[in-house]
């Protein structure tokens, strides 16, 4: 069982990598779309990968902040990808069964990891403020999720949105988990820095990416 984890960790660590590289370059080629997507392709398989892993892992050896994480990452992943498929919510699509019990898990996860937070807070406040806020992030990306499948729309755009808000939001997950990992060889940062420290610089670049294509119509409510 221990080789098999070895080579799990070697499999998730070469994913990780692979991951990191092609959502690099969905990123630099976010305008162009022929070279775009292949970048996503590889970057969501590779994701898929780097989560099925984790999930063994964490089960495994017992960490439950891994498992929690590894969710919260790839739910991202998962539901950005399912944006280009759900294009016409607002016609009255209906999303798939796997897309309401994807969001209900992720909260119920993130609640969880919200609820630990609350209960460590006096004994470990710098991990409580990671479990909080990323906790708390998840939750809102489930409930925005929920509101659309529900038709409760008003972007013209809201696909697009949520599949750059969403990609992006991964893309910070796995950046965090590389930079942590490595942290204590490399940079030695303040462990609250090394967690938050791509989300604090990398979410402008969602608000960013995501203003600049709201549309100025919007829907009709319905």
């Amino acid at each position: 069982m221990e080789q098999f984890i070895k080579y799990s960790l070697f499999v998730h660590v070469l994913a990780g990598c692979v991951s990191l590289l092609a959502g690099l370059g969905a990123i630099i080629f976010r305008n162009k779309i022929k070279q775009h997507r292949p970048f996503g392709s590889v970057y969501f398989w590779a994701m898929t990968v780097v989560f099925v892993t984790s999930l063994y892992v964490s089960l495994y050896k017992q960490n439950w902040f891994l498992f929690f994480i590894s969710i919260f990452t790839y739910h991202s992943c998962f539901t950005a990808l399912r944006s280009l498929k759900l294009k016409k919510l607002h016609l009255e699509q209906k999303a798939a069964w796997y897309d309401w019990a994807t969001d209900f898990v992720n909260i119920l996860i993130n609640l969880s990891l919200v609820t630990l937070g609350v209960l460590i807070i006096k004994n470990q406040l710098q991990f409580a403020i990671i479990c909080i806020v990323f906790g708390s992030i998840g939750i809102r990306g489930s409930y925005s999720n929920i509101q659309r499948y529900r038709g409760k729309i008003k972007e013209k755009n809201y696909w697009l949105m949520q599949h750059i808000g969403g990609m992006l939001g991964s893309y910070i997950g796995a950046f965090t988990a590389f930079l942590v990992n490595n942290n204590n060889r490399w940079i030695h940062a303040p462990e609250i820095v090394a967690w938050l420290g791509p989300t604090v610089l990398l979410v402008p670049l969602i608000v960013y990416e995501v203003n600049k294509r709201k549309s100025k119509k919007t829907i009709a409510k319905q």
